[in-house]
């Protein structure tokens, strides 16, 4: 079934397309496949012309230096994007991925059994492959949870940038800040005193019907004439 296969898999008639999706660690290049160079990681569908590919070396690793790496290889059913990632052995899981293509495997594979495993080639050279571990998980989400998981991509590409404030402005709003509080506190205390003058420094009027009223007063001269006999009478 698999023999004079590429890498080991069957392609197929002629007449029919091949269904497969690979993820090529590839230390070779091949000007018939179109490499991108000796120390590349390409995603291949349905052929081993890679339809995305990125340079290993951009991220200061090389995959024959003989240092142990781990890969993961992700895919979500719901947003449809399979993902690569790659980090020396030891490091965690990269936010980023190293690769990512957009392809929707229900539609390719119409619910057909498949084969999962991995696969070598050195050409007409040698070279010897290390295979420490590898696993396969696959997660099955209840139907009651959402129907169609959305893509945060999507949202991503919507989002308003964040906008980083410089210092200066910082320190130009919180000095507009302290005077427009300084302005506030001084027109309050002029509110204060112009009150208290108005109404804490009254007088009080005296009713109309107790107001004193001007008049007239006549004085007139009155003589007293002491009798002398009354008068030793008395002593």
């Amino acid at each position: 079934m698999f023999d004079n296969s590429p890498f080991g898999l069957y392609l197929g008639s002629e007449k029919s397309s091949p269904k497969f999706v690979a993820v090529e660690f590839d230390t070779t290049r091949d000007a018939k496949f179109g490499d991108l160079n000796d120390n590349h990681v390409g995603i291949d569908v349905g052929g081993f012309v890679s339809v995305k590919v990125r340079n290993v070396s951009s991220n200061n690793m090389v995959l024959n230096s003989g240092k142990k790496l781990h890969s993961w290889i992700d895919y979500e059913a719901g947003s449809k994007i399979l993902e690569v990632r790659l980090s020396q052995s030891g490091d965690i899981k990269p936010i980023d991925p190293l690769l990512s293509y957009p392809i929707d495997l229900s539609k390719m594979l119409n619910d057909e059994r498949v084969l999962i495993g991995l696969s070598s080639s050195n050409g007409n050279s040698s070279q010897t492959c290390f295979l420490y571990s590898w696993s396969l998980k696959l997660r099955h989400v209840p139907h009651w949870m959402h129907s169609e998981p959305l893509d945060p991509r999507a949202f991503a590409k919507r989002a308003k940038p964040v906008v980083v404030q410089k210092k200066s402005d910082c320190i130009l709003k919180i000095l507009a800040a302290m005077i427009f509080g300084t302005a506030c506190g001084a027109l309050g205390a002029f509110m204060v005193l112009y009150l208290w003058t108005v109404f804490g420094n009254r007088r009080p009027v005296v009713p109309e019907e107790c107001s004193a009223h001007p008049g007239d007063f006549e004085y007139k001269k009155v003589k007293v004439v002491v009798d002398k006999a009354v008068q030793d009478v008395k002593l």
